[in-house]
């Protein structure tokens, strides 16, 4: 997964999809945690990014692309707040 400080979170590098942003993440989570959480949805493998703060730490938001809008919106159906790792 790539981590980034700040910046436009427009698209995913190397490729289409629909990002889906997250917020109150734990802040030593994963991108492969995330992943698992998504498991069985239509995300874009390696495509998430967490957010960092000005500090360099992370900020808990982060984002992950789908390949449809249809993806989307079931796994923000399915997954709207339920806990990361429980």
């Amino acid at each position: 997964g790539r981590e980034r400080n700040g910046g436009a979170r427009g698209g995913h590098r190397g490729g289409g999809g629909v990002p889906v942003k997250m917020r109150g993440l734990p802040y030593k989570v994963r991108p492969r945690e995330i992943e698992d959480f998504f498991r069985g949805y239509d995300f874009v493998p390696g495509s998430v990014d967490i957010g960092m703060n000005s500090q360099g730490l992370p900020s808990g938001e982060g984002w992950i692309m789908f390949h449809s809008v249809s993806a989307a919106r079931e796994a923000c159906a399915g997954r709207n707040n339920k806990y990361i790792g429980n």
